[in-house]
């Protein structure tokens, strides 16, 4: 093996042991992209369990209102969200900027079927190029959005 891809294969296991040490130490930015009947709940619980969380959504509607401690998800009462919000460990944004400063992001986006019953990919495709912009050397990505098996790979 080559000097290269040697210190290629070091840096990326490197990066990986980093990531796997902030995920256990709860130090890991969480995102996630789609804050509806998947995502929020997500969200949810990983501030619940000590991940500082950043919910990104298109809807301005859904994220002033997760901003506001008040849930539009009937598995999440605003009783749960709230708290969370006033600490500072679940927070909503339009923007995808803020993909810069996470380092794990779950997409969480609709699928509908269409006429011809197979899904919808708009929204992750969609999603996946905003995330792009931003995407930074360490990040972890992960699709939740229900589709079928080799999306990430023909995608």
């Amino acid at each position: 093996m080559s000097e290269f891809k040697v210190a290629a294969a070091d840096t990326a296991v490197n990066t990986a042991a980093l990531l796997e040490e902030k995920i256990r130490s709860h130090s890991a930015r969480v995102g996630v992209v789609g804050l509806g009947y998947v995502g929020l709940p997500l969200a949810v619980e990983f501030a619940r369990a000590g991940f500082a969380v950043t919910g990104i959504d298109i809807i301005a509607e859904k994220v002033r209102r997760v901003n506001a401690g008040d849930s539009y998800v009937g598995d999440i009462p605003s009783a749960v969200l709230g708290p969370l919000v006033e600490s500072g460990m679940l927070r909503a944004t339009t923007d995808f900027r803020a993909v810069r400063d996470l380092d794990t992001i779950n997409i969480c986006v609709p699928t509908p079927l269409r006429k011809t019953k197979d899904p919808d990919m708009s929204f992750i495709v969609s999603s996946c190029e905003e995330i792009a912009r931003h995407f930074h050397r360490g990040m972890l990505v992960i699709l939740e959005s229900t589709t079928y098996p080799g999306t990430t790979d023909e995608l």
